[in-house]
């Protein structure tokens, strides 16, 4: 016998919403890392200039240098396998905004303190920790205020 088209529709629009619910949760870290660097990049450019090979070389080694202390800090050491609890957090604790502000003031300052070569160094380097560190605690906040299943 054939399902109702109602059911079926009601079925299929379930595993969308559920297919939704994991794309955005699984996006969550990567979209507010990409706002980040984009913005503070765009904000140093501003600043500095349109980065030269050199410059894109040392944003990358101050990125890459505060994703290491970071991941040293939280895993306790660097050959660690990356692994986390299932995260449950209410989807506002995501948005970034804290974080990625953060970032971008950071940068914002960084660009307009600093001289060229070492702003992008440090400007990658800030902008990347205070988004991991921003974006930890507005987890914990989401975390603790989420409603109980």
């Amino acid at each position: 016998m054939r399902e109702p088209a109602n059911e079926s529709a009601s079925v299929l629009s379930a595993k969308y919403r559920s297919a939704l619910v994991a794309t955005v949760a699984t996006s969550a870290g990567p979209y507010g890392y990409t706002l980040t660097i984009w913005t503070s990049g765009a904000v140093l450019s501003h600043a500095q200039g349109i980065p030269n090979a050199v410059a894109a070389c040392l944003f990358l080694i101050g990125a890459v240098t505060a994703y290491a202390l970071v991941g040293l800090l939280a895993f306790g050491g660097l050959s660690e396998q990356l692994s986390i609890e299932p995260t449950r957090a209410a989807v506002w604790g995501d948005l970034h905004f804290i974080s990625v502000g953060l970032a971008i003031a950071a940068a914002s300052l960084v660009a307009h303190l600093d001289s060229k070569p070492a702003a992008w160094s440090l400007g990658g380097f800030v902008a990347t920790a205070l988004y991991l560190l921003g974006s930890a605690s507005e987890l914990t906040v989401a975390r603790a205020t989420r409603r109980n299943d």
